[in-house]
């Protein structure tokens, strides 16, 4: 299960750290920012618009952006919860902006999750299964039965270091697949996201691999990288597992 969670705000970090291409995301906000650009500008040829946003601004470069496009960077950042515009790493590196949660007719609310053990199994995916992508996250919240009462509880990598969620895109909207939990955090909930390590990221997003080729990359994380706290005051923290630098990510 995973119904809430956070991305850190620092996107162009993740840019770096990941070497993604962001140009899908920029472009709409660098238009923006630009004065005297119409509407008429939407036929101005695509390679074109590509190497203006390119050349317009990057903090990795050393430019300054402008206030439209920090706003809409931190518009995708913080606590993300269902039905939120959430980035996705598609293939190629390149990201784009999704919903969180596929729209089904028969649901009343978007379907947020999918079980790595039956994505094959159920109609909902299978059209999906080659149209797979990464949301990266540093951290997510799960609840903590315990007995009435539930317990918020925050998970994440040592120092807050951002991983990658599997998932699975329409074209609009994304699911997070799901798997067993990992031992470290099985009391919390007997389910969490599938996280995609480093050596599967390329393989993950490789559209020439099948289902069959991938889905062994759907498991939980080592115990000794996760880090949990619950919110409620009073109720004891867990050790830390913390040995610094991990090779997830």
């Amino acid at each position: 299960m995973c119904s809430r969670y956070d991305l850190n705000s620092d996107i162009y970090s993740l840019q770096a750290r990941f070497a993604l291409d962001l140009c899908n995301i920029l472009r709409p906000f660098h238009r923006m920012s630009e004065p005297g650009v119409d509407d008429d500008s939407r036929n101005e040829p695509e390679r074109s618009r590509e190497n203006r946003a390119e050349n317009k601004t990057d903090k990795d470069n050393g430019n300054k952006v402008g206030p439209d496009l920090d706003a809409a960077f931190e518009s995708l950042s913080g606590t993300r919860r269902p039905t939120d515009p959430v980035i996705v790493i598609l293939a190629g590196n390149t990201a784009g902006i999704r919903n969180w949660g596929l729209t089904i007719s028969t649901l009343n609310t978007p379907l947020i999750n999918a079980r790595a053990e039956t994505l094959d199994q159920k109609p909902t995916f299978r059209p999906l299964l080659e149209r797979r992508c990464l949301v990266p996250a540093t951290g997510w919240y799960e609840w903590r039965k315990d007995g009435r009462g539930k317990h918020k509880t925050a998970i994440t990598l040592p120092g807050h270091q951002p991983f990658l969620f599997a998932g699975l895109e329409n074209g609009c909207e994304v699911t997070i697949t799901t798997c067993r939990p990992a031992n470290a955090i099985a009391h919390i909930h007997d389910r969490m996201p599938a996280v995609i390590g480093p050596n599967h990221i390329a393989g993950w997003l490789n559209r020439n691999n099948g289902f069959a080729d991938v889905r062994h990359m759907l498991g939980p994380v080592p115990d000794h990288v996760l880090n949990w706290h619950e919110d409620a005051p009073g109720i004891a923290q867990p050790a830390k597992h913390d040995d610094g630098q991990i090779d997830l990510l």
